[in-house]
């Protein structure tokens, strides 16, 4: 990022979105995802806005789309090596547009009206405070060309990095009297397994459902078109509910049926599978890992969290019982191969 001073204009409005992002609630996304959309199109034009997290090596998890003011659902894909997603994740640098004339755009994947062409945009990454790594990215794109100047890509970069800083406070917070590194397995924040999720997801839909149904009810006196519409609504959210409890219970026999899985550390880092390894073969506590791998204990917890939660255990003792120990013996003759990076 540049280190040029912002314009007065950019000031207050990058003033004002820090201060929205401290002070909002804890995993409060959606709202620090718009907090960072409605400021970067208050000093610059947007038609398009998103942000995307990757998941695995060639695939990005969108859960915020905006095209045009509107919303657009969730979507999630694979990508190329010959796209925007990776040049971004792999050089950890923003994508300009002016730089190649929109080529590596060409290979994005495409949502909203597609007749529509990006005529200027900027991709800039996401980048985890804690460790590091290009997690995810923040895209602004305009029909108009030369919509972004040195200023405004600097702008949209503060902006994600500002975002990046709230999610590592939301941790910081969490873990203050590191409770949830000792106990991991009493954090219920985090979906342990497959009741976890049932309970996340339908306790999100009951919230919607309710906001549904007081509007059913208070447009009932009036009659007409409008509480026939929000009736209508009430019922499909009711029917949403059963159709999503449906596909759990799909899903759990689908897995239960598999007969071999995936490899289980696939998710894992480089390091992350390094140090899943020495806890699983030698029990290594954080602080000899710090030790070991010249890395501060900090970046430990973080590692050792970020490995409890990929693997789907609650506890140390269960990384061993994952990996196992046909894959533990088999990894141990290739770890002078692993890459040294934290």
């Amino acid at each position: 990022m540049g280190t040029a001073r912002f314009s007065p204009p950019y000031v207050d409005r990058l003033r004002a979105a820090d201060r929205w992002l401290r002070a909002s609630e804890r995993d409060a996304h959606a709202a620090r995802y718009a907090v960072c959309r409605t400021t970067i199109s208050a000093l610059a034009r947007v038609d398009s806005f998103y942000i995307g997290f990757f998941r695995d090596t060639d695939t990005v998890f969108i859960p915020y789309i905006y095209d045009h003011d509107q919303f657009l659902r969730p979507s999630i894909g694979r990508y190329g090596r010959h796209g925007v997603s990776h040049w971004v994740r792999t050089s950890k640098r923003p994508y300009v547009y002016r730089d190649d004339g929109g080529r590596l755009l060409t290979n994005a994947m495409p949502f909203g009206d597609t007749n529509e062409v990006s005529l200027d945009a900027v991709v800039v990454p996401l980048i985890d405070a804690e460790t590091g790594d290009v997690t995810g990215l923040m895209s602004a794109q305009s029909l108009q060309p030369h919509s972004y100047d040195d200023e405004a890509i600097r702008a949209l970069e503060w902006l994600g990095r500002a975002l990046m800083h709230s999610f590592a406070r939301d941790t910081a917070a969490q873990d203050e009297l590191d409770l949830y590194t000792i106990y991991p397995e009493l954090d219920t924040t985090g979906v342990q397994n497959e009741t976890d999720l049932i309970d996340a997801v339908s306790s999100r839909v009951n919230r919607l459902h309710r906001g549904i149904r007081d509007l059913a009810q208070l447009a009932a006196p009036a009659g007409g078109a409008v509480a026939e519409a929000a009736q209508q609504l009430q019922h499909l959210s009711e029917t949403t509910q059963i159709e999503i409890g449906d596909l759990f219970g799909a899903f759990a026999d689908a897995a239960q049926g598999e007969d071999d899985g995936p490899d289980p550390a696939a998710e894992l880092t480089a390091r992350e599978r390094e140090i899943a390894e020495l806890i699983a073969r030698e029990g290594v506590s954080n602080a000899d890992l710090a030790e070991q791998l010249h890395i501060s204990e900090k970046t430990v917890k973080t590692h050792v969290g970020n490995v409890l939660r990929k693997l789907g255990v609650a506890q140390r003792a269960g990384i061993e019982l994952v990996l196992g120990p046909t894959m533990l013996q088999s990894t141990s003759r290739h770890r002078s191969k692993l890459p040294e990076s934290p």
